[in-house]
């Protein structure tokens, strides 16, 4: 995966539900460390979906105002006031705007969920001037990152933006945490810009200061150099350049041109008629309109920061809380047989997702690099074909997009999408992993499209003869209706507590292949089956015709089929946006309540539940353990199959810079590929914590789950996601190949 930080997004989620989880042990010192490690994660997050320029410094150097001036706002500008001593403690992002006319501050910051929950959501939440001073001076706790929306004035794209970083100091345990935030946001920055003056220039502590930056955070940049406070020196055209001289020798620019990348800047005197702010500003935009993306070798400093973060810091984190965590859980003392049984089933399930995770990780891994080693022979041979001259750059980073880049997009998505599609490659690799535990044993040969869908899904073979599957029996079906508490068929349920646990550790296996039928049936879960999206409720009317046709064919088999899927969505409990079209499916064979194909598809248009909302916005960086709350089974469901808008969504993602148009469109590819990827496996988790959550309050009402065991599954359940989930990341970091040499660089 050549952009690990794709999986950032579920992994904070989960750290955001980890909090609100941990708010049951009543330890302030947790949120101490808790919250430092967010911050870190949600930057690392940020920075990797916008082309961010860092401007950093020391201290006193002039860094907010040469912001100011770079934005035009005055020196009593109450958003970025003056400072000469330490100032801010977090990075500000300045985010260009066409539709503001003056500065707006706002905070990326954590808020309680509006259900009462106790979980935590990352808002874009609007603040005052002084609320906003607080904020970048660390004084606001909830605030993961200050944001300062400012009129468009430097960069043509949308993502690319400045990062003000708090001035660079030596470690120490007093700074250490807001130092190594700024330290990282340094090295993610796609350029850096680095502020000083001649007094620090000549000092011999400041120098100390550089040399520290030089052999860490620096030593794989070239940045930028501004020098400001030199106004008193304006028309001393030697002064300057002896000033560029000495930056030159003190940063270590040593590739040709360096001189040029050292810019003075001042402010206008008092009195004086000339302009010195507009003369050096247009230099400084042009410096930052031609910066490109750092080499591969600050790629490797980023990757050691987050594997720093995810391996260290992160780990130190979850043991102080899991200490916390095992001391609550003794002295709760013993349980009940009720609550036993309950922990038992719950304990099943995840044993069972444990295991079934690595094995759908594998798959998704092993299906996407096949698919895009196919992908790309026929890429290359596009480029032999239509791009003559493939060798040659293309332009800058800003500059606009050619239509020889349209063209290029188009090709890729072509090779991309002319391979099998990769959704029935997944019903494939799902039908690999449900065979015989859930499922049908797996169709020997592959059928074509035309096929009816339950001789595709295996459920009926070549004989018409239905085909035995833990899907469809009877006792099954029975076991999910009692643990679920889904009036969805038999209404009362004596079975013991022995099978339920049984059934619960089947419960996993089980809700992937309701996937896979759904997979090979998008329009069971209002999924268009050619656009993979949402289906226009205009729509919904005509689809269940058609599937009433289709799955009439074999009455007694689309029946079971139907019924596992009705016990396990347990459509009663969950007011689930998919029993609408699902009930329709039952009553078109003879199973639920009767009611009309259309009135049944108005009110699935009407309902605000299910895949309809979750399927419209989901791309490859959403969904997660933490989503489960409010999520349904088949909204979940809907979510992995809704893969139509992936590959568009991750070609806007890619970081244009000089290079070649072939290494630009691999790039291209893998981006997809990532997306993909990440997409599968952050929906499957999404789905089990959502069958979950479900399972949970199923044994919560047959059994009553007390609050204290209800706190404690919750805090288990959070530290092991996010376990599970920084392994996943450290696994991807691990297979670049790159960060071990690093650290072993870092130790000598």
């Amino acid at each position: 995966m050549q952009t690990p930080e794709l999986l950032l997004t579920q992994l904070n989620q989960a750290l955001r539900e980890l909090r609100g989880a941990s708010r049951a042990l009543d330890l302030p010192e947790i949120d101490e460390q808790l919250l430092p490690i967010l911050r870190r994660l949600t930057l690392a997050e940020i920075m990797s979906t916008r082309w961010m320029i860092a401007v950093g410094g020391t201290q006193g150097a002039g860094k907010t105002t040469l912001i100011r001036t770079l934005y035009d706002l005055h020196d009593d500008d109450p958003w970025l006031p003056a400072n000469e001593g330490r100032g801010e403690t977090l990075p500000v992002l300045l985010e260009e705007s066409s539709e503001t006319n003056a500065p707006q501050g706002y905070a990326l910051q954590l808020q309680p969920a509006a259900d009462g929950s106790a979980r935590f959501e990352m808002v874009r939440h609007p603040l005052t001037a002084s609320e906003f001073v607080q904020a970048c001076r660390g004084q606001r706790a909830e605030v993961l990152l200050p944001i300062l929306q400012v009129p468009a004035r430097h960069f043509r794209h949308a993502g690319q933006s400045l990062l003000l970083l708090p001035g660079y100091e030596k470690r120490n345990t007093s700074n250490q945490i807001w130092q190594d935030l700024m330290r990282q946001a340094l090295v993610g920055a796609a350029g850096c810009v680095i502020v000083t003056d001649a007094t620090r220039l000549a000092n011999k502590d400041q120098q100390d200061i550089v040399k520290d930056m030089l052999a860490n955070e620096l030593r794989t940049m070239q940045p930028l150099v501004v020098i400001t406070k030199t106004e008193a020196c304006a028309g001393q055209q030697d002064k300057l350049d002896e000033l560029r001289q000495s930056a030159v020798s003190a940063f270590a620019l040593h590739q040709e041109g360096a001189l040029q990348r050292v810019i003075c800047t001042g402010q206008d005197q008092p009195g004086s008629t000339g302009d010195y702010v507009g003369l050096w500003r247009p230099a400084v935009a042009a410096a930052l309109s031609g910066m490109s993306l750092n080499g591969s070798a600050t790629r490797q400093v980023q990757l050691q920061q987050l594997e720093q973060a995810l391996a260290v810091d992160l780990v130190a984190v979850l043991r102080e809380i899991r200490t916390h965590a095992m001391l609550a859980l003794r002295q709760a003392g013993n349980e009940d047989g009720n609550q036993q049984t309950i922990r038992n089933c719950l304990e099943a399930f995840d044993d069972a997702n444990e295991q079934l995770r690595e094995q759908h990780l594998k798959m998704v891994r092993e299906l996407t690099a096949q698919h895009f080693d196919t992908a790309w022979r026929a890429m290359e041979q596009r480029l032999l074909d239509q791009h003559e001259g493939f060798w040659n750059k293309l332009g800058s980073t800003f500059d606009t997009v050619t239509e020889t880049q349209r063209k290029l997009e188009q090709n890729v998505l072509t090779s991309w999408q002319q391979v099998t599609p990769l959704l029935d490659q997944y019903a494939g690799g799902l039908a690999q992993l449900t065979a015989r535990s859930a499922g049908p044993r797996t169709v020997a040969t592959a059928l074509p499209a035309t096929a009816a869908p339950l001789q595709r899904l295996g459920y009926v073979d070549e004989h018409q003869q239905a085909v035995k599957a833990r899907f469809t029996e009877e006792k099954t079906q029975s076991n999910l209706r009692a643990l679920l508490c889904s009036r969805a068929g038999v209404q009362e349920n004596t079975a013991a507590d022995e099978d339920l646990e049984r059934t619960a550790r089947l419960l996993p296996v089980l809700v992937l292949e309701y996937t896979r039928i759904a997979a090979v049936l998008p329009q069971l879960v209002q999924i268009d089956g050619a656009t993979l999206s949402q289906m226009p409720a205009g729509d919904l009317a005509g689809s269940i015709d058609r599937m009433q046709q289709q799955l009439s064919q074999f009455g007694d088999t689309s029946r079971s089929l139907l019924k596992g899927m009705a016990a396990i969505m347990a459509v009663d409990v969950a007011a689930d946006g998919h029993a609408d079209i699902l009930n329709a499916l039952l009553s078109s064979i003879g199973i639920g309540a009767a009611q009309s194909a259309a009135s049944t598809a108005a009110a699935a248009a009407a309902t605000t539940a299910g895949a309809g909302t979750v399927a419209a916005g989901t791309t490859a960086a959403g969904g997660g353990a933490a989503g489960a709350v409010g999520m349904t089974v088949g909204g979940a469901v809907a979510a992995a199959v809704a893969i139509g808008y992936l590959a568009h969504c991750a070609l806007q993602e890619v970081k244009r810079y000089d290079g070649q148009v072939r290494h630009l469109a691999q790039s291209m590819l893998q981006n997809i590929r990532d997306h993909h990827q990440v997409h599968f496996l952050a929906r499957y988790d999404e789905l089990m914590a959502t069958m979950r959550y479900q399972l949970q309050q199923g044994l919560r009402s047959r059994y009553g789950m007390d609050r204290a065991l209800m706190e404690q599954d919750r805090l288990q359940k959070a530290l092991a996601d996010v376990r599970v989930l920084q392994q996943d990341l450290l696994s991807q970091l691990a297979s670049s190949g790159q960060t071990l040499a690093l650290f072993d660089t870092a130790a000598a």
